[in-house]
């Protein structure tokens, strides 16, 4: 069973990585720490905004556009997940403002969790899971969507 408190889960799909964590008070302290590493004042309405998202999946430069959409059309849209490459790795930098965050506010280690399905292809979870431990963070849950067999 996961914690309801000091988690984040970074989802990967269709070879995207959406990121999230739980707590509205972290996802404002992790956005101020993400505009102050990126250049980006983000406002008051926004930041209230981006703590009423669970999860996402949009580059940096995406991420004003994407808080002034409204539920709906954000739930529409066909997210391009989380930069991770060699030369722009915004998931390793999502991760670690999270973890300052978690800290910062609860005192707590920020846990992870890794969810994909099994058809999942491996590179994208093992560019995650290098993610985590170039971080130092060796311990993570995997969690994987189950399927009734049919009969």
């Amino acid at each position: 069973k996961l914690p309801d408190t000091d988690i984040s889960t970074l989802t990967v799909g269709q070879g995207k990585v959406f990121f999230g964590v739980v707590g509205q008070d972290v996802r404002i302290n992790m956005l101020q720490r993400i505009g102050e590493k990126y250049g980006i004042e983000f406002t008051e309405q926004e930041k209230l905004r981006f703590s009423l998202i669970e999860s996402f999946g949009v580059p940096v430069a995406n991420l004003k556009e994407f808080i002034a959409m409204s539920g709906n059309d954000r739930n529409k849209l066909q997210q391009p997940g989380i930069p991770r490459d060699s030369t722009n790795n915004e998931l390793n930098e999502w991760i670690l403002q999270a973890r300052y965050a978690t800290k910062e506010i609860h005192n707590q280690d920020l846990r992870f969790s890794i969810k994909g399905d099994s058809n999942e292809e491996y590179p994208v979870i093992r560019d995650v899971i290098d993610i985590l431990q170039s971080q130092k963070i060796n311990k993570f849950s995997l969690i994987t969507s189950l399927e009734g067999l049919d009969r």
